[in-house]
């Protein structure tokens, strides 16, 4: 088997919406390193946009369960880290663009 291709896992991801913020946690910049191997597993670091963020563990979840659905994917873990802590500078152009206009 071969280890999971990185955009697919982007791809996927992209559909995890931050409810507050209305844009998806690749373009917030909120998905730090991927990691995946041949036998299937992805290790995820991400962060949040808070350390206190209310809804911390709902995106954990969607995003494991995006994962998960990944064809091969055996195993998941989603580790939530907060170095370096994130910061608007982080977001993309596109999505800096979205939140302006709203």
């Amino acid at each position: 088997m071969k280890t999971i291709n990185e955009n697919d896992i982007l791809k996927e991801l992209k559909g995890v919406i931050d409810p507050e913020l209305g844009v998806d946690i690749v373009d917030l910049g909120l998905v730090y390193k991927i990691n995946s191997d041949e036998d299937g597993n992805i290790v995820l670091d991400m962060t949040l946009t808070a350390k206190a963020c209310p809804i911390g563990n709902v995106i954990k979840y969607e995003v494991e369960e995006v994962l998960k659905n990944i064809s091969g994917v055996k195993g998941v873990t989603v580790n939530i880290v907060f170095e370096p802590a994130w910061n608007r500078s982080m977001i993309k152009t596109d999505a800096l663009k979205r939140l302006k206009s709203h």
